[in-house]
């Protein structure tokens, strides 16, 4: 990324409001160690819009979400977001669940038929930012499909695994993975798979477009019930963060240490209470801070290597 990146912030309600205040607490603190200049445009969708001015999408969040370079939602509850979808050139989801301290995986399928093609694309980006090895699980037309997109990157290393031993794999070994292809038959159930909640795992989503903005979102919360008692969990909040600066703006530097950061926080860090059976939990901003407070350690650079620390 270079030069000033607008992020479209899109906050809806429940819990939102406070998923929102912890995104931009770690994206500002992110931006200012790795150099980055983000400029934020926080607009109101879905219920808050409609209390405010009757429009659950109106024109000045649309305007707002066309002239971003990426897209932050709060709210993935809000039935409004298929209005926010409709209007971006939406082809790809990318899911990433994260395990443990260093262990993730990132699933990539299409949103519609018409974009398996580019899809595969997207995955082979993915991958050749990674590790170089994709998974591809799906039929025989599926796999086909990801050999023709394969022979120019012939530098990544495939695996072709049918949905039968894939689907396993993801319940209880997904971290074996590095980057999967799906077809959107098996998109939904290996995702919820991989993805099932745990104390230590954490996933969020992205939605890439061809053309203008991509869109990330957290996994849903349910969390109406405890807003505004801040305490609501925001891993999946700064996980989507994360992505959005990897996916939606290209700092794939900065990506990796929020996102570290997040993972080594669900393992050491303080619990907010839906990770407690017992005990007072933790603050959302009690977890952010250290999320925060654990940047150094999990930034990647030449004079310090947390593996070998």
């Amino acid at each position: 990324m270079s030069g000033r990146a607008s992020i479209a912030c899109l906050t809806g309600a429940g819990t939102a409001p406070e998923l929102m205040a912890e995104a931009v607490l770690a994206l500002d603190a992110v931006a200012r160690l790795h150099g980055l200049s983000l400029d934020e445009v926080h607009v109101p969708f879905g219920g808050v819009a409609v209390a405010r001015g009757g429009q659950a999408f109106p024109s000045a969040t649309r305007s707002a979400v066309l002239g971003a370079d990426a897209v932050l939602v709060a709210g993935a509850e809000e039935p409004a977001l298929a209005e926010v979808m409709a209007e971006l050139d939406l082809r790809a989801r990318v899911t990433q669940v994260r395990f443990g301290k260093n262990d993730d995986v990132s699933f990539v399928a299409p949103l519609d038929d018409d974009a398996a093609e580019w899809s595969l694309e997207a995955a082979f980006r993915v991958a050749e930012g990674r590790r170089m090895r994709l998974a591809v699980v799906g039929d025989a037309a599926w796999n086909e499909l990801a050999d023709a997109v394969s022979l120019a990157h012939d530098h990544v290393e495939v695996e072709h695994l049918a949905p039968r031993v894939a689907l396993p794999l993801a319940a209880f070994n997904a971290s074996r993975f590095d980057v999967v292809a799906v077809a959107p038959a098996w998109a939904e159930p290996m995702v919820e798979i991989a993805a099932a909640p745990a104390t230590a795992r954490v996933a969020a989503h992205g939605l890439l477009a061809e053309h203008g903005p991509s869109l990330f979102v957290p996994s849903s919360d349910g969390g109406f019930a405890i807003a505004g008692h801040g305490i609501v969990n925001p891993s999946s909040m700064l996980l989507a963060a994360a992505m959005l600066l990897e996916h939606g703006l290209g700092s794939a530097a900065a990506a990796a240490t929020l996102a570290g950061a997040v993972s080594a926080a669900l393992v050491d860090g303080p619990q907010t209470p839906d990770l407690l059976r017992l005990g007072v939990g933790a603050t959302s901003r009690e977890f952010t801070a250290r999320v925060v407070a654990g940047f150094q350690l999990s930034l990647r650079n030449a004079e310090f290597w947390p593996e070998v620390a």
